[in-house]
């Protein structure tokens, strides 16, 4: 009688390689929309932002790929329930991912935790509330010149996710009809208003400046909005 050898079939051996070749495809788009669908938002989402590199030296350092991508990035808001009593937060999660296989840098200069409630034309995160209420217009951004602060920039790799979450006082939404009806949805966004002009840097005493690779900071110019996602209502403190 002869006896096989499983751990020399060929066949298992060519099976396993498939399986981990379909892995390595698949994985960098399906499987993270797929764990983000299966767990909650807090579980995945993504890392905080403010965690991201900071996009500096854009005069020479940028993603060929990055630069070339029509369209980057998609855009989801999460949001809590509406606080039982003026003590406590409306908490809204702002993600933005990077579907691309570049990397991709996008404005952040959100100051104080906040972004602004308002679609002035600038570039970086925004919220919109429907109907419109007394927050409407809150933490307008300035405008901005031809070139954006590398302190105001981050950098998302290929199929990365991050998270802004920032905090509204109950004592600021629990008055307003236009919030407190259960029917009140909150909506994402972010914009890209400039390319972004690189500065040249200033050269060393008895020295010659290099000269820049690349004349803008690879901004992408664009607008993606998240759907609408609805604010409920809190259960009354006591209930």
């Amino acid at each position: 009688m002869r006896i096989f050898n499983r751990g020399r079939n060929p066949n298992a051996t060519v099976g396993i390689f498939l399986l981990l070749f379909m892995a390595v495809l698949v994985s960098p788009n399906v499987l993270p929309r797929f764990a983000s669908d299966l767990f909650p938002e807090f579980v995945y989402s993504g890392v905080p932002c403010t965690w991201l590199r900071r996009a500096d030296s854009r005069a020479f350092h940028q993603s060929i790929l990055g630069r070339t991508v029509p369209t980057p990035f998609e855009i989801s808001v999460d949001s809590s329930t509406l606080p039982a009593d003026g003590s406590g937060f409306l908490v809204i999660r702002i993600t933005l991912r990077n579907n691309s296989l570049g990397t991709v840098p996008f404005v952040y200069d959100v100051t104080e935790n906040q972004v602004p409630i308002i679609d002035n034309g600038t570039s970086g995160f925004g919220v919109l509330f429907t109907p419109n209420n007394s927050l409407s217009g809150s933490f307008q951004r300035q405008n901005q010149g031809a070139t954006i602060p590398e302190t105001s920039m981050r950098i998302l790799g290929p199929r990365q996710s991050c998270v802004h979450t920032f905090y509204l006082p109950g004592g600021n939404v629990l008055t307003d009809p236009a919030l407190t009806s259960g029917t009140a949805t909150v909506r994402a966004f972010y914009r890209g208003s400039v390319r972004g002009q690189t500065i040249a840097p200033t050269p060393l005493p008895g020295s010659l400046a290099a000269t820049p690779v690349f004349g803008d900071q690879g901004l992408w110019v664009g607008y993606v909005e998240s759907d609408p996602v609805t604010i409920t209502r809190g259960a009354p403190a006591g209930s």
